[in-house]
């Protein structure tokens, strides 16, 4: 008897039953074949311990909501210990969940720690393999780190804090003027700062042309980097499937790489013809440019890409961290008492802090690493991949895994910072160096915290990132007092807490209020920006 014949003697629900259970089957045998798995890899009874996943989709359930993650991978450290396993879809995910691991995996093993997972999606498509934060180690992503380093490290960074003074007075008048509008005026300040660091142009307003095209930008690459958020990055082995069964990746990543690509060479082609027209501004681009990069086998889409990709690492991380501040000196006003005390005595009143005034306000300071340490730029940690199989201390990790900086676990370490859920720049008083210098401590216990990364992926702009705080910082609490909102009723009303729905921590909007601490600062404020406007930058 035939199939056919068969199937015309089944009843309706009988068939689709049967239809369901070969359908399971199929999917049960390419999971096999395409996903690695102990009985293929004995190997694999070696990994490190986690919290138990479901069939084929792993943790992916466990870590779908980015706000429960930084929670869950807290209570699984404490549980599993310093180094743990989970699965998403059929990628392997180690979380290393303290400074010990941190040390030993990313930065002495950092040759086989440094490289990225297959993204099919976020990197072949929407990015045309051109964006570096998604590229594998190898030797493309180590000369673009190259260049990058060059033109960001600790000497080069001081270049830019003309940049930093003038975009940091203006946002100073900016909360004088409209300061229930504090939120975007961090953004501006940010994205201002790092589009004349990377391609010498402005960003005066917050409705600027060009912000709205660079906020879209990143929104687009929040949502692909979110874990989980695709299912052909969750498994990169399924991209032969018709891309129906997998959300319709390929059509969306093409119409996210039309609009990222366009927004990317549009700037890079006015950078080009600026250097050649002689009227560039000093800036990264023209660095970048006038070292030809064809030279290196760096295309105009992948320069394009290299430049752009400063933009999306400096822009919403600065302005996240400011706003972040702004919570909790909303919520621990006797820390910004503290600061301003030690403003009043270094600075006085009768100008406004300085990049030369940093070594003598160590209470400042300390509030920018603990800002980082309370909330780090993302809900989800660090993340790297392994180049090669690897053993650690008795444990497996497969060529490929997922090696995640789980910063959330160790910063939130009762053992490592007592009562860590508070708001106490007091605990780094003793950390007296920028966080740049803590990064390559021989004793990992050293580190002031780990949010700028670890092993040869840490953040390059790291000194550019500290001195764009510490100015905005400074500026701040020396200029505004900084309260929780009354209500009618004279009560104050408590801020929300909680984070945007996305990769990023950025907080959610809340109320505060922001007043000159008198009218002497305002005028200061006002004059100040008024003599940097006429100078120019």
């Amino acid at each position: 008897m035939s199939i056919t014949a068969i199937f015309s003697t089944l009843s309706l629900p009988q068939t689709f039953g049967l239809a369901l259970i070969g359908g399971f089957i199929a999917a049960s045998v390419i999971y096999f074949f395409t996903v690695p798995n102990v009985i293929k890899d004995k190997r694999r009874r070696h990994l490190p311990p986690g919290p138990q996943g479901l069939p084929f989709i792993g943790n992916l359930l466990d870590l779908a909501d980015s706000d429960l993650v930084r929670g869950k991978v807290q209570n699984w450290a404490r549980q599993y210990g310093e180094i743990f396993y989970t699965k998403i879809g059929g990628t392997d995910y180690v979380w290393l969940s303290s400074p010990k691991v941190i040390k030993d995996l990313m930065d002495k093993k950092s040759a086989i720690y440094s490289s990225r997972a297959p993204m099919p999606l976020a990197q072949d498509v929407a990015s045309a393999g051109r964006r570096q934060l998604f590229m594998p180690y190898g030797p493309q992503w180590r000369s673009l780190r190259k260049t990058s380093h060059a033109l960001l490290n600790a000497s080069s960074a001081i270049k830019y804090q003309p940049i930093q003074d003038y975009e940091s007075k203006q946002m100073m008048v900016e909360l004088l003027d409209s300061p229930e509008q504090f939120y975007q005026h961090s953004r501006r300040y940010s994205a201002s700062v790092i589009m004349l660091v990377t391609y010498g142009y402005r960003l005066p307003s917050w409705e600027h042309p060009l912000m709205k095209k660079i906020y879209t930008v990143l929104d687009n690459l929040t949502e692909m980097t979110a874990p989980g958020a695709h299912a052909v990055d969750s498994f990169p082995s399924l991209t032969f499937l018709p891309q129906m069964l997998l959300g319709n990746w390929r059509t969306f990543g093409k119409k996210v790489f039309a609009h990222d690509s366009k927004v990317y060479m549009d700037l890079w082609e006015n950078l080009k013809k600026e250097v050649d027209d002689g009227t560039a501004k000093n800036c990264f681009c023209k660095s970048f440019y006038e070292n030809n990069p064809a030279k290196q086998g760096i295309d105009d889409l992948l320069a394009a890409y290299t430049c752009g990709g400063l933009v999306e690492a400096g822009a919403e991380t600065t302005s996240t961290t400011l706003n972040n501040f702004m919570l909790a000196m909303t919520l621990f006003p006797e820390t910004a008492k503290k600061a301003q005390e030690e403003l009043d005595r270094v600075i006085g009143s009768e100008r406004m802090p300085d990049f030369e005034d940093e070594k003598q306000l160590p209470y400042i300071r300390s509030m920018i690493k603990e800002t980082l340490r309370w909330r780090a730029v993302n809900k989800f940690g660090m993340t790297h991949a392994t180049s090669e199989d690897d053993w650690y201390e008795g444990h497996f990790i497969p060529k490929g895994t997922v090696a995640v900086l789980n910063w959330w676990a160790i910063h939130m370490d009762p053992e490592l910072h007592e009562n860590p859920a508070e708001y106490q720049p007091e605990r780094y008083l003793k950390k007296s160096l920028p966080a740049a210098d803590y990064i390559n401590s021989n004793d990992p216990y050293e580190r002031d915290h780990f949010t700028y990364g670890a092993g040869r992926r840490v953040c390059p702009g790291v000194h550019v990132a500290e001195r764009s705080l510490f100015i905005g910082v400074a500026r701040t609490l020396w200029g505004f007092n900084i309260s929780k909102v009354k209500g009618a009723n004279g009560d104050f009303i408590e801020p929300e807490t909680g984070m945007v729905r996305g990769f990023l921590s950025v907080p959610k909007p809340f109320e505060c209020e922001i007043n000159p601490r008198s009218a002497k600062h305002a005028k200061i404020i006002r004059e100040t920006f008024r003599e940097a406007e006429k100078a120019g930058i």
